[in-house]
């Protein structure tokens, strides 16, 4: 797990108190909040000093291998210098690509202006593994604040952006996230508790969560769902459109994405008898019908791919059994 932003809140105290099971690592820009973090977890967690707040591929620890045995006399060398050190974070990041399973931004988004907001987004969907999950803690606003606010009752006490809660999920879709959902610290229906008001503007905390995941290729594996309810139609960040009991075809990526968190039980899977091997199906055609014909995943009738019945494979006389 990356804890991004260190000794803003109390999360990860309350974490490290409930017994998280999950390995953390700490990254920060700040040393005096990154020595914080690490005085909670016992001073055993892996931790990195980010040369920016905002970008997870520039650490202090590489800015020293890429200044030993250098020296800057003049713009040229401050230039070469510059070069450089692009190169290393690029070839060597602080973190890899896909590197964390979870990662939770500890409002960190509230400490940049809108301008880099979806550039550390970006940077988050860049280190989750591809079905990794992201928790984002963030402080919101339900009117559009134009400048940064020093906010009664925040965990950070200094002055603070704020997005809107439409804006933000908007940018984390953006992103490339999917499956978003917005949480307030305690469940309620009715008028979440707000910690400040600016104006017209109400301010709370909240967890916003996603996933990553539904990018890559579409096969086809006669697959199909069915939307359970309560909803008359829901649809997904794809645009797909699942209307309550009806059998929508999809490929086998959009298939394995709603079989697990945070679709599992919402849907109800139907796998086709005839299934071939994944390394062996054809390409799903985004000409398909919208709806999976029962018979194709009951293997009556073929779909494109398919393995012939079981009654093919091994016909009386055959010699194959």
């Amino acid at each position: 797990m990356l804890w991004w932003g260190v000794g803003y809140s109390e999360i990860l105290a309350k974490c490290v108190q409930a017994g998280v099971a999950y390995e953390i690592s700490l990254a920060e820009s700040d040393p005096r909040f990154l020595q914080r973090g690490k005085a909670l977890m016992g001073n055993q967690a892996p931790s990195v000093r980010l040369l920016s707040i905002d970008d997870l591929r520039r650490d202090a620890l590489g800015l020293k291998s890429a200044l030993s045995g250098l020296s800057l006399r003049d713009v040229d060398s401050y230039l070469a210098f510059s070069d450089k050190l692009s190169q290393h974070f690029d070839s060597l990041p602080a973190f890899d690509d896909e590197w964390a399973q979870c990662i939770v931004m500890d409002f960190t988004l509230n400490r940049v202006p809108p301008s880099a907001q979806s550039g550390m987004l970006s940077e988050a969907f860049r280190v989750l593994h591809r079905q990794g999950r992201f928790l984002c803690a963030v402080l919101v606003s339900d009117t559009a604040l134009p400048s940064a606010s020093v906010i009664k009752g925040s965990p950070i006490r200094q002055p603070l952006w704020i997005p809107t809660e439409e804006n933000l999920l908007n940018a984390i879709e953006q992103a490339g996230f999917h499956g978003a959902s917005l949480r307030w610290p305690i469940e309620s229906t009715e008028n979440p508790e707000f910690i400040d008001r600016i104006g017209d503007a109400d301010i709370r905390m909240c967890v916003i969560e996603g996933y990553k995941g539904k990018h890559g290729s579409c096969f086809e594996l006669g697959q199909a769902v069915i939307y359970n309810g309560p909803w008359k139609e829901v649809h997904d960040d794809d645009g797909h459109i699942y209307r309550r009991g009806q059998r929508v075809a999809v490929c086998s990526k959009t298939y394995d994405l709603l079989m697990r968190a945070p679709y599992r039980g919402a849907l109800t899977g139907l796998r086709s008898v005839n299934e071939p091997p994944l390394e062996q199906a054809a390409l799903f055609d985004c000409n398909t019908p919208a709806l999976r014909d029962p018979r194709v995943t009951k293997g009556f009738i073929p779909f494109t791919g398919a393995q012939p019945p079981a009654a093919a494979l091994c016909a009386p006389g055959s010699g194959c059994c």
